[in-house]
């Protein structure tokens, strides 16, 4: 588990690029827009959201699949504008590399009553076996408590890209339990659950 907890910590570390992206071998993109804190319109702080970065980058690293992540703060919420560069740049690569399915990672706080909880637009942006199998997976790493659509139904970057691309959408919002270094293996737990979900 040392070996786990070290690579995490290096993988969430901030890059100097506002955007940093992998290119996979597999049709599946994870996305984080949240990692990093960002200053609201109205002035207030949206505080990031730890490790949904490192958790891409590592299941990106154990899959080969592809990921898209945010490090540094552009003054727009890619899951709140209806237009950014951020999801422009995000369709454009999903396009040319004939993606079929985008996993948005997001963090919830630690006293929602939910693991996880999948987010699809109440079932509208993603074919429900896909879904089934996502739970499967997560439950067979002992992640129980799922929630579905209530309260977390996707946000813009699911409903925009579904919209433009006709590709399977996830939002997923994790636990802040599931997300802490030191409770490292429930962060061991969700990597493992979305790789084998992935290669699944």
């Amino acid at each position: 588990m040392n070996n786990f907890s070290t690579k995490i910590k290096n993988l969430e570390r901030e890059e100097d690029s506002t955007y940093e992206m992998v290119v996979g071998t597999l049709p599946v993109i994870l996305v984080s827009a949240h990692g990093i804190g960002q200053k609201k319109r109205n002035g207030r702080f949206k505080l990031a959201e730890p490790y949904t970065r490192g958790i891409a980058k590592y299941v990106s690293e154990k899959t080969g699949c592809f990921y898209l992540v945010k490090n540094q703060d552009t003054g727009i919420d890619p899951n709140k504008e209806n237009h950014d560069e951020f999801k422009a740049f995000l369709k454009d690569v999903i396009s040319r590399n004939n993606i079929k399915l985008m996993v948005d990672l997001h963090g919830a706080k630690k006293d929602r009553d939910f693991d996880v909880e999948i987010g699809t637009l109440n079932g509208e942006s993603a074919n429900p076996e896909l879904v089934e199998k996502l739970i499967k997976n997560l439950k067979k790493q002992g992640i129980k408590n799922i929630a579905e659509n209530d309260p977390f139904k996707g946000g813009d970057i699911t409903k925009t890209i579904h919209e433009s691309t006709g590709i399977d959408c996830i939002q997923l919002e994790i636990n802040y339990n599931y997300r802490n270094i030191r409770k490292i293996r429930n962060l061991n737990k969700i990597c493992r659950a979305l790789a084998s979900f992935i290669k699944d």
